[in-house]
């Protein structure tokens, strides 16, 4: 498969290599944890929904009832965003959850999938300023700093109104490379985010990729053979985090936590990177329709 990449002008063209399937001998999840990627997936699924972006200090709801443990619970959006790159538009909300005790930041993903993907750009640049000789997708860089100033300026505001409240980045796609990026910086800010990301891209090079595994407290979900988590390519220099956890269920089923493979080690070819046909299809499906409101 070739997939071509553009932005500002730059473009890169970069053959998809997919290895042959390799099962691991399944580890189910806990029950806790089942629960947890279950509750940030309906998180992650907010962000696309367009009454959470028209004002703060509303509850959080989505109009096409997919994220029913985001309305159940005592919610209040405290920031929203919608800001403009040149990659494209940086979009989200940070709200507490005081029945969960939490400050929740979801990043929303690509309203156009089929564009973005078709622009993805495949350059890496100096990441130096997060850890040494570590290098990140410059677009995804580029867009969690438009945002990451107002942003955790608005989160210390909020755990000095809410002490105690764990926090959480989460996100869809394109979200969740900001998740996943912007949980690295405000870890080595002083913060302790956990962060969910689901059907995330690779981010950066193995040094990227390496650093963030050790900083931990990251649950990277992919599922079947998405193929968004397949790209950028290995073969240009990305990598991905570890651990994974790859759905291995259909759409429209119950996940349950055999349905969930654990997959070990920095840039494993296991798990989604050792699937086949590479499909779009499964790219809006996380526990649930997670693009539901796109």
């Amino acid at each position: 498969m070739v997939v071509l990449g553009r932005l500002c002008g730059i473009a890169a063209l970069a053959v998809v290599t997919v290895a042959a399937p390799s099962r691991p001998v399944p580890r189910d999840v806990s029950t806790d944890v089942l629960s947890q990627l279950t509750r940030f997936s309906q998180w992650a699924a907010a962000s696309y929904c367009t009454n959470n972006h028209d004002s703060t200090g509303d509850a959080l709801s989505c109009e096409e009832d997919n994220c029913p443990l985001v309305e159940s619970a005592d919610t209040i959006s405290l920031y929203e965003f919608d800001k403009t790159c040149s990659y494209g538009n940086v979009a989200g909300f940070l709200a507490v959850d005081k029945t969960n005790k939490l400050l929740v930041v979801s990043f929303r993903g690509s309203r156009s999938l089929s564009t973005w993907i078709a622009n993805i750009n495949f350059g890496l640049t100096d990441a130096s300023s997060i850890c040494s000789d570590c290098e990140a997708h410059s677009g995804f860089l580029e867009s969690w700093e438009t945002v990451a100033d107002d942003l955790t300026a608005k989160i210390k505001a909020a755990q000095t109104t809410y002490p105690g409240y764990t926090l959480v980045l989460t996100g869809h796609s394109f979200g969740a490379a900001l998740a996943t990026l912007g949980g690295s910086v405000l870890r080595n800010a002083g913060y302790e985010p956990n962060v969910y990301s689901y059907g995330q891209p690779r981010v950066g090079n193995e040094a990227l990729a390496k650093y963030i595994t050790e900083q931990g407290s990251l649950w990277r979900v992919t599922h079947q053979d998405d193929l968004v988590p397949k790209l950028p390519p290995a073969s240009v220099g990305f990598s991905h985090a570890s651990p994974e956890y790859w759905i291995t269920s259909d759409d429209d089923t119950t996940v349950t936590s055999s349905d969930i493979d654990v997959i070990e080690g920095v840039g494993s070819k296991s798990g989604n990177a050792g699937t086949l046909n590479p499909d779009v299809g499964a790219h809006s499906w996380y526990l649930g329709p997670i693009t539901a409101c796109q």
